[in-house]
C-alpha cells in the first residue's frame, strides 16, 4: 500500500501535483469543472496520459465518466445523501463509502479495500492523503478523489487562521512566510 498526498487547493489556481510519503512528485493533474465536456487529466510526472475524467451532464446530480488508458471504464454520479454518502462506479463495480461530516471515504471492490481518503495536513498545507493497495489502480483512484473533493461544501472545509508571528503566502506550490520585521515601513 502506497501513500500519495494531493493538496486541496481549487483548479483555478493550477494543477494539483501528485506527491508520495516522501514528497516526490508522481503525477500531474489538469483541467477544470462547471461545463458540460470539461474534463481533468491525470499525467504521469514523465508527461504520459494516463486517466481522464470527462463531466457528461450539470445540475444538482452532475455525471462524470472515467477514461484510462483512453478507454472509458466506468462512470461515476453524485447521489443525494444527508450526512454518509454511499456512491457507485458503474463497469468498475466499485463503491465509495464516505461522510460529509469527516471528509473521509473508503472505496471497496465487494469486500476488498481499494482506497481510503481523509484530509490531512502536510508541510504545503491541507491535503488529501490517499492509502491505495493495488498501484495499477492509482489513476482511477485518484481521479475518484478528486471528483470527491469536488464535490465537498466549501463550509465543511476547516478555516485556518493565520500564524501570529507573520503571514503565510503561497505561490502555487511553494509557501512563503512574511514576518512583521520583514514588512516595509510605511511613509
Amino acid at each position: 500500500m502506497r501513500k500519495l498526498y494531493f493538496s486541496r487547493n481549487s483548479f483555478a489556481k493550477g494543477a494539483r501535483i501528485v506527491r508520495d510519503a516522501h514528497n516526490q512528485s508522481h503525477y500531474l493533474l489538469v483541467g477544470r469543472w462547471g461545463r458540460r465536456q470539461d474534463a481533468l487529466s491525470l499525467y504521469a510526472i514523465q508527461g504520459e496520459l494516463l486517466a481522464e475524467i470527462k463531466q457528461t451532464t450539470l445540475g444538482l446530480l452532475p455525471k462524470f465518466d472515467l477514461y484510462y488508458n483512453r478507454q472509458n471504464v466506468g462512470s461515476i454520479s453524485k447521489t443525494l445523501g444527508f450526512w454518509h454518502e454511499m456512491i457507485y462506479v458503474r463497469k468498475l463495480r466499485w463503491f465509495v463509502i464516505g461522510s460529509l461530516n469527516t471528509e473521509s471515504y473508503r472505496i471497496y471492490h465487494g469486500t476488498e479495500l481499494v482506497m481510503s481518503m481523509q484530509p490531512v495536513t502536510t508541510t504545503n498545507g491541507e491535503a488529501f492523503e490517499l492509502v491505495i493497495s493495488d498501484p495499477t489502480t492509482e489513476p482511477l483512484c485518484i481521479c475518484i478523489a478528486a471528483i470527491l473533493d469536488h464535490w465537498q461544501k466549501p463550509t465543511n472545509r476547516r478555516q485556518q487562521r493565520l500564524p501570529e508571528s507573520g503571514y503565510n503566502v503561497t505561490f502555487g506550490e511553494s509557501n512563503y512566510t512574511l514576518h512583521p520585521h520583514d514588512k516595509l515601513p510605511q511613509p
